[in-house]
């Protein structure tokens, strides 16, 4: 796998930004992170092609691992539209439910489904733990938000801020703190690699 580590090495730093940028550009409803995660998924897809035979060697690797991305991108995209317009339907607060769908979903990439029950629990007991050890008011946003279900007026009017999208980016601030502690917290008890 000589081949495939000059690869990454030669075009992983090179392709990130333009990635990113294109792939948001085409599909803004994608979050930063997924589309970070779709670039190094864009790499380990293009491993197992070249494990498999699948590339030649003249392969433009620009073009290869962008058209990957591209079809990964619109399989997440199809996937949230999905998801969102299912979720809308049922809730009488389109705003409101679309927010909640992208966070909880962003929560959910701190769980994973095929974890044995004991990680799972163990992954489950490090969120809450985390969430108590966040500053104020991330604590009582995300206890009102997820927990309580409170809107985003309620808890605006409990933490005496002037607006809900003052609120709203308060809680992704909280929730990008939380999942930076979580990971931190499952790698130290080896729950994830």
């Amino acid at each position: 796998m000589e081949e495939y580590n000059q690869i990454v090495n030669d075009w992983y730093v090179k392709l990130r930004s333009y990635f990113i940028n294109s792939i948001h550009n085409k599909y803004p409803d994608l979050h930063i992170e997924d589309i970070e995660d779709l670039y190094t998924e864009a790499f380990i897809a293009a491993r197992e092609n070249m494990i498999k035979g699948r590339v030649a060697s003249d392969t433009n690797w620009k073009s290869y691992i962008f058209r990957i991305g591209l079809n990964m991108a619109a399989n997440k995209s199809k996937q949230e539209s999905k998801k969102v317009q299912a979720l809308v339907q049922n809730d009488d607060d389109d705003i409101d439910a679309h927010e909640k769908f992208q966070t909880k979903l962003s929560l959910n990439d701190l769980i994973d489904e095929d974890d044995d029950k004991e990680t799972l629990e163990k992954r489950i007991e490090i969120i809450k733990r985390e969430i108590k050890y966040l500053p104020e008011p991330c604590e009582t946003i995300l206890k009102d938000f997820y927990l309580g279900e409170f809107s985003m007026t309620e808890i605006m009017e409990e933490i005496h801020y002037k607006t809900t999208k003052a609120v709203k980016a308060m809680k992704y601030r909280c929730l990008t703190r939380l999942k930076e502690r979580v990971m931190i917290a499952c790698k130290m008890f080896n729950l994830i690699d």
